[in-house]
């Protein structure tokens, strides 16, 4: 049997294949497993910004709650098994390996031929399902309609947000993205659906009725309000909190938490939540790269916005730190609308460094240096980590660096600033 290096290295091989949206090739797949999705409840998770943190909440609260709370999740930024966990758990190395020889020999058996992600997919779904798993929480990776995800029947759909991002592949304009992602909504399954543009409802409400799916929208069946910058109130379609907190950073998480909430508040009887673990769970939930603070003095910001709407909401959380100089290390995919992005970035910050993953898709850092323009500090190291430390070296201590553009990014630079911290740490001792 191969080694987890070579598992892995045979799975990335894939990756670079052409995104070809079907489900028919996922589902041959998990028929020759006996279908281990149907094995277990779900909660399906889609949206353009959110979907991550919303999910996190939610496995968290479960988990707290008591049950064997499964998360499947994408792209990962460190170690691919963060895609795949049960509880605080993550998928061990060898069941990767032993999973994936499985996969590959039935697929090819049967002269099915899967991609990067359909691989991956059905690869959580037999681990969860061998695992005798309560409830998982599965979030899209692409879409909705036609993502591999999309082979389970939840106990409720849940959508975050609507912007336009991967438009390659979803259409240019917001409705047909979310034509898109209204493809998990199911006959007869609730939907969840969080802040979106009026138009947006309404098709989301229109497919939800024609399916027979009872629906709960933001600001009409659900909505929170805020005591301060720390504390909340949730008011739901049944249940209602006070004083609420969150351990993730940024005003747009108390969105994703309200989402959270409600779909919890559909699932309850099945998965009833004491307030307790539900209070738990918000207070304690993790979810790196989002608003992540990694370092003090200078601080050091990790933030995974990659799209227009994901840097309005970092902008707007960014302004906790106004009056001091925020300096900011920017990389993205060639594809993405980055044009936008420091559109919405630059006037808050005082220096941009623009660097590159080590990704064919990533933009070019002096591509992105002369898009900049004039009166702004700015240069470009393709060395994302050497940028990374030449930004710490030269900064104040009370000056902020905030990590943005690509999560692809998030995951050169984060085993980086581990080690600081690390080292950090050990010296005041």
């Amino acid at each position: 049997m191969a080694s987890y290096s070579e598992t892995l290295e045979r799975i990335y091989r894939l990756h670079g294949g052409a995104i070809d949206l079907r489900l028919d090739r996922v589902a041959g797949a998990l028929e020759l497993f006996g279908h281990p999705e149907k094995k277990f409840p779900s909660i399906h998770v889609a949206g353009t910004n959110g979907k991550g943190s919303t999910s996190a909440m939610l496995h968290r609260i479960l988990t707290l709650a008591g049950y064997r709370s499964a998360l499947y999740t994408s792209p990962h930024l460190v170690s691919f098994t963060e895609r795949i966990k049960i509880g605080d758990q993550e998928i061990s190395e060898a069941e990767v390996v032993a999973i994936a020889d499985e996969i590959w020999q039935r697929s090819a058996a049967s002269g099915i031929a899967l991609t990067y992600f359909e691989v991956v997919t059905v690869m959580g779904f037999i681990y969860f399902a061998r695992q005798a798993i309560d409830v998982a929480v599965i979030e899209v990776g692409l879409g909705g309609r036609y993502d591999a995800t999309n082979v389970i029947t939840p106990l409720v759909a849940v959508i975050t947000t609507i912007s336009k991002d991967h438009e390659a592949f979803l259409g240019s304009d917001l409705l047909s993205i979310a034509g898109e992602k209204a493809g998990i909504i199911k006959a007869g399954v609730p939907l969840v659906c969080g802040a979106v543009s009026t138009e947006v409802r309404e098709l989301f409400r229109r497919t939800a009725a024609r399916l027979g799916s009872p629906a709960s929208f933001f600001a009409e069946d659900f909505n929170f309000s805020l005591k301060n910058e720390e504390f909340f109130d949730y008011t739901g379609v049944k249940q209602n909190y006070s004083n609420l907190a969150i351990g993730l950073r940024g005003g747009h998480q108390k969105f994703n938490a309200a989402v959270a909430l409600a779909a919890l508040e559909i699932i309850q009887r099945p998965f009833p939540v004491s307030g307790e673990a539900l209070r738990q769970g918000l207070a304690t939930v993790q979810w790196p790269g989002r608003f992540e603070v990694m370092l003090e003095r200078p601080t050091v910001i990790l933030d995974g916005a990659h799209n227009g709407e994901g840097v309005t909401a970092l902008v707007d959380a960014l302004r906790v730190y106004h009056g001091r100089k925020i300096k900011l290390l920017f990389a993205a995919m060639a594809d993405k609308d980055w044009r936008l992005m420091l559109e919405r970035l630059i006037p808050v910050v005082s220096e941009v460094v623009f660097t590159r993953v080590a990704m064919e898709r990533s933009a070019d850092p002096d591509e992105l240096a002369r898009a900049c323009g004039v009166g702004l500090t700015s240069r470009a190291d393709a060395d994302s980590r050497q940028a990374l430390r030449a930004l710490i070296d030269q900064s104040a201590g009370d000056d902020v660096i905030v990590v943005a553009g690509s999560l692809y990014l998030l995951g050169e630079i984060r085993p980086l600033l581990l080690e600081v911290a690390a080292v950090r740490g050990r010296s005041a001792l």
